[in-house]
């Protein structure tokens, strides 16, 4: 791993073969070693860089909470530390909305993208989870209540661990703050401004950002493709390393000749 200092932050990257640069981001809670099989299957042909986002891995926590369009701009801004200033952009989950906010404002930094059962589509209230997010509103807004005193804040903690999600129950401060942020924020308007050749992979099993999403974006995003990876789960990259990289190098390969030609 090495490391670099991008806007007062301790970044840990690595940067592994030669040709042209391909970047890879990884999931909320994962960091660059999570995406060892893309890296070892692309390095031999490509300039690979993967990074340990901000508050993963090596790297330092952002200074304040961040969302999709702080991270992506950062991403923008290590890359062309490096001296990239064009690339392609593989994203799984948390790191395909990353991916997606860059082909969709930064255009000209995205070569090609492969969007790898991301996220960004916010999932469908049904009323279960609208009820339940009332009761937890409902019940944050009553600890905070002057009568429960120095309870309060211990109780409200105790609520969100039995509520709130995996990832939220892994995480605190700056980075429960920006976990916050970033699923808050539905990426389907930036869907039709994405030129790029783009190509997605999805879990056939995949709970957490399920298949639907993948079907949606390949409506909204004009050329994509879409392709379904037998059995996989959310981690289709690992469920199926080999199939996945035969795609996604046959892909590259594609756009590398498309740009040559």
């Amino acid at each position: 791993m090495a490391i670099t200092l991008v806007d007062g932050i301790t970044l840990s990257y690595v940067d592994e073969g030669s040709g042209d640069p391909v970047v890879l981001l990884h999931g909320w809670g994962g960091q660059a070693a999570s995406m060892t099989p893309l890296i070892v299957a692309l390095r031999d042909t490509y300039r690979v860089l993967a990074f340990d986002l901000p508050g993963f891995g090596g790297s330092n926590p952002p200074p304040v909470p961040w969302g999709t369009p702080e991270y992506a701009a950062f991403v923008e801004r290590a890359v062309a530390s490096l001296g990239i200033s064009c690339a392609t952009y593989i994203g799984h989950s948390f790191g395909g909305r990353i991916a997606i906010w860059l082909a969709a404002y930064a255009p000209e930094a995205v070569q090609a993208l492969v969007l790898i059962d991301a996220a960004g589509i916010r999932p469908s209230a049904t009323f279960r989870r609208r009820m339940r997010r009332l009761f937890y509103k409902t019940a944050q807004t009553v600890l905070r209540l002057p009568i429960l005193g120095t309870k309060g804040p211990a109780l409200r903690e105790r609520l969100a661990m039995r509520f709130g999600s995996a990832d939220y129950r892994a995480t605190t401060g700056v980075m429960r703050a920006s976990m916050v942020k970033t699923v808050n924020l539905d990426l389907t308007a930036c869907f039709g401004a994405i030129k790029t050749p783009t190509l997605l992979l999805w879990g056939e099993k995949d709970a957490a950002t399920p298949i639907a999403d993948g079907r949606k974006m390949e409506q909204l995003i004009k050329g994509s493709r879409l392709i379904v990876v037998a059995g996989a789960g959310h981690f289709s990259y690992l469920d199926s390393p080999t199939f996945v990289n035969a795609v996604v190098g046959a892909f590259l390969h594609g756009t590398r000749q498309g740009a040559t030609g």
